[in-house]
């Protein structure tokens, strides 16, 4: 295989598979997947390694397998860190300017006396981005630079994790002597993924639904805004159909996927199908299981999740500011009939989300389980974009580097 650097690769860490992909662009800056490998996640336990042997080994399995799709060797990948591990919080700082007129080192200045608190130490920035800004004390400033004022405070939301966290994720990659690129929450990369302009203009939110979590994200106004997760997914789904019937989890699972559906069909009740039993031993024991009978196991798991993604967004403090529009994304949210759910139970507009702005020419087609991976890469170009302009050229070093959503100098500020 050949080594080369115009590729850009990333790895979801999941709850139940690790996703590696392989992306370049062409003359056309056209980006287009040329490699996507698959494995388990063993090893790992909602998204944290739990097991550092078998987690390395799970990681090299899928990115071997995408580079021997690629035909390359690459050797530098970026990696998605959980909900479950990730915290997102809002901070702000207000400081003198001296000279009265405001420029992009003051912007600068007041994250940097944030990261500098105590309370970030032991912690490892992977996002930041500003949100609000005011000028002695005059709030809704769209973009400060070159305006005069004594006094500028600015509004960021951070997403952070431990450090032990972060290291754990690095030696596993390290371990195939590779170098880590960044490190991106996976509630930001699916919404980059997934959303299009006007929904991160007018406000959207973004329901992923895992295997083993589901976190809510929220934009507006192009700017990653807030997360929150639950520890509650795909598996948990799988499962109550298992012990419900007495089935084992792998054919649980395999009749939510073929069989499933978020709402139930005049048909449903005549349409049935036989699934072995738990205790099936090389004889006929099988157990009947309609589609009207599996509907009324998995509907009210699914109501929960809606009915917690409503409080959510009731009590994030930005259900003003959003429309309403959620589009779902992640393994679990293939179900059929879900969008209607949604539709029914929340009064929102709702959509699957599907990662945009790739092509791919290999047999399997993209899905919502893929929107973590692409995302990190839309994550990575945006990022390599702003590097090239000077605003905050100086924070993104070796060490302290981590992702943005938007060039902070544009036009508008947030």
């Amino acid at each position: 295989m050949n080594s080369v650097s115009k590729y850009s690769a990333s790895l979801d860490i999941g709850s139940s598979k690790i996703c590696c992909v392989i992306v370049t662009k062409d003359q056309h800056e056209i980006s287009q997947i040329i490699g996507i490998g698959y494995n388990e996640a063993k090893g790992v336990s909602n998204g944290i390694i739990s097991d550092f042997g078998l987690a390395t080994k799970s990681i090299i399995a899928a990115i071997s397998e995408a580079e021997s799709q690629a035909n390359i060797k690459i050797n530098e990948i970026s990696i998605s860190a959980s909900s479950k591990v990730v915290t997102t919080k809002i901070f702000q700082k207000k400081i003198d300017i001296s000279d009265d007129r405001i420029d992009e080192t003051h912007i600068n200045e007041t994250l940097r006396l944030i990261l500098d608190e105590d309370y970030f130490q032991g912690k490892q920035v992977l996002h930041a981005a500003p949100i609000s800004c005011s000028i002695d004390d005059a709030n809704d400033i769209k973009n400060p630079i070159g305006m005069y004022g004594s006094s500028l405070e600015v509004e960021f939301i951070i997403s952070y994790i431990g450090k032990n966290h972060y290291k754990n994720y690095l030696e596993c990659i390290a371990n195939h002597s590779l170098d880590i690129g960044q490190i991106v929450f996976s509630g930001f990369a699916s919404g980059i993924a997934v959303l299009n302009d006007n929904e991160l203009d007018l406000g959207c939110a973004v329901l992923e639904i895992g295997a083993s979590t589901t976190s809510l994200s929220i934009f507006a106004k192009g700017n990653f805004l807030f997360s929150e997760v639950i520890n509650f997914g795909g598996n948990n789904i799988s499962e109550a159909i298992a012990r419900f019937f007495g089935i084992s989890f792998r054919e649980a699972e395999k009749i939510k996927v073929m069989h499933a559906s978020a709402v139930e069909h005049s048909a449903d009740k005549g349409i049935s199908f036989e699934v072995p039993s738990i205790n099936f031993e090389n004889n006929d024991n099988f157990v009947h299981i309609s589609k009207k009978d599996l509907h009324e196991v998995i509907k009210p798991h699914l109501e929960n999740i809606f009915k917690w993604t409503k409080s959510v967004i009731n009590n994030s403090g930005y259900s003003n500011i959003i429309s309403r529009q959620l589009v779902m994304t992640g393994g679990g949210s293939q179900l059929d009939g879900l969008v209607i759910l949604a539709k029914d139970y929340l009064d929102y507009n709702s959509r699957i989300g599907l990662p945009r702005e790739f092509k791919i020419n290999l047999e399997s087609p993209l899905n919502p389980s893929h929107s973590v991976a692409l995302g990190i890469i839309q994550s990575v170009f945006k990022a390599n974009e702003e590097e090239k302009t000077q605003f905050f050229r100086s924070l993104k070093t070796k060490k302290n580097k981590f992702s943005f959503f938007r060039n902070w100098m544009t036009q508008n500020f947030f």
